[in-house]
């Protein structure tokens, strides 16, 4: 173990970081309340009791009034009758809430259409053309309803507060044209000491921004939300990416802890979409120079650089239980054939550069020529899925049904 640190420690040069905040998840449940309201009406029984004969009375009046309480009687009948209809109205209510009911559950079969796309952070000149086009392809596609980022949001080394300039220039202004909520996960640059990832508290800067922006929406490290019939877990892999190598304050075991006992919850019951989409920022595979988990760059035996805590995290904790997941890391855009045990894998990193390929993964699609994205639209048991690149043109479709 101590072998294993200082190789850690003597490849990602780590110097002083400052701890985080304890405060390490949030959860954002989007749950439609479905209220059933059933109308209780006693039927009411009019009791009319025989009048006792009056002793003055006339024996025709008895005979009268024997008439009057028959007719009484039938009056009572109709009531009965008209209690019979109430209760039938009754049922017609509690229909119309069943009918209530079905529509709530109707909801969440909504249409859900996104964005996906990573490693943005480099400046508006960059980031622009994609921006552009995402706007035209949501408009033509009937409206968007958010953008998912894949993390590295700000190069090189992440933002220094909630006032730092980058906000403007690498998010604000680039997707200013944009009215969607943004949902982003952390890179290894959004955590600084040399793009490492290793400055914990950069990453909790990012979390805090979400109070001074209409569209970032960062509620923690890593989170939940649910739109229609959907649950998206955004991942903190840079964390993840060092667990074990806690120093200095910096207990990324902690987190990396905390996320699996978030994400087993999830899987034992607390989601229930019918889909289920993981995202973060490191791939499992990926045809890209950074590579597959557990030979990141090339070195299957140094620690925590061959990417050996992230293959691991995923395989126990979202492998099989996701139903997509969604990376970027490298910079291009990938859709892997080989799934991480049925977990479909798209590489998603080309949002505003791009780099080689040169693995040897099989894909259904793979492109590192052009800065691009994936358009996603989730139809009731049925995802489409697009590859659109930042001079406007689709470079590829599939879809998922389950």
């Amino acid at each position: 173990m101590i072998l294993r640190s200082l190789l850690g420690l003597l490849v990602l040069l780590v110097g002083c970081p400052q701890p985080g905040d304890d405060d390490d998840s949030a959860i954002l449940l989007d749950d439609d309340d479905v209220t059933a309201a059933t109308d209780d009406d006693d039927a009411t029984a009019d009791d009319d009791d025989a009048t006792a004969d009056d002793d003055d009375a006339t024996a025709d009046d008895d005979d009268a009034t024997a008439d009057d309480d028959d007719a009484t009687a039938d009056d009572d009948d109709a009531t009965a009758d008209d209690d019979d209809a109430t209760a039938d109205d009754d049922d017609a209510t509690a229909d119309d809430d069943d009918a209530t009911a079905d529509d709530d559950d109707a909801t969440t079969d909504e249409i859900v259409r996104f964005i996906a796309m990573g490693d943005t952070g480099e400046g508006f000149s960059d980031q622009n053309p994609n921006s552009l086009v995402i706007e035209t392809v949501c408009a033509s596609h009937g409206g968007c309803d958010f953008v998912l980022l894949m993390g590295d949001n700000f190069y090189d080394v992440g933002v220094e507060s909630v006032t730092d300039p980058q906000w403007d220039d690498k998010f604000e202004d680039p997707y200013a044209n944009l009215d969607l909520p943004f949902y982003p996960t952390l890179g290894n640059h959004d955590g600084g000491l040399w793009g490492t990832g290793a400055e914990l508290w950069k990453g909790d800067i990012q979390v805090d921004y979400t109070n001074y922006s209409d569209k970032w929406t960062m509620p923690g490290r890593f989170y939940k939300h649910s739109h229609g019939n959907a649950d998206f877990f955004a991942l903190d892999t840079s964390s993840v990416f060092f667990d074990g190598f806690d120093i200095l304050f910096n207990s990324y075991a902690d987190l990396t802890d905390a996320q699996a006992d978030f994400l087993q919850a999830e899987w034992a019951g607390a989601s229930t979409g019918l889909w289920r989409i993981a995202y973060g920022h490191h791939p499992y595979l990926s045809n890209g120079p950074h590579g597959n988990a557990g030979m990141y760059e090339g070195f299957p035996f140094i620690p925590y650089v061959s990417g050996d805590e992230i293959k691991d995290f995923m395989e126990a904790n979202v492998c099989g239980e996701a139903d997509i997941y969604i990376d970027g890391h490298d910079h291009s855009r990938q859709i892997l054939v080989d799934t991480c045990d049925g977990t479909r894998l798209i590489v998603s990193g080309a949002g505003a550069k791009t780099s080689e390929l040169g693995g040897s993964n099989a894909v259904e699609y793979e492109d590192a020529d052009t800065p691009g994205f994936f358009f996603f639209e989730i139809d009731g048991n049925t995802i489409s899925i697009e590859a659109w690149d930042e001079t406007g043109a689709m470079n590829f479709s599939t879809m998922m049904t389950k």
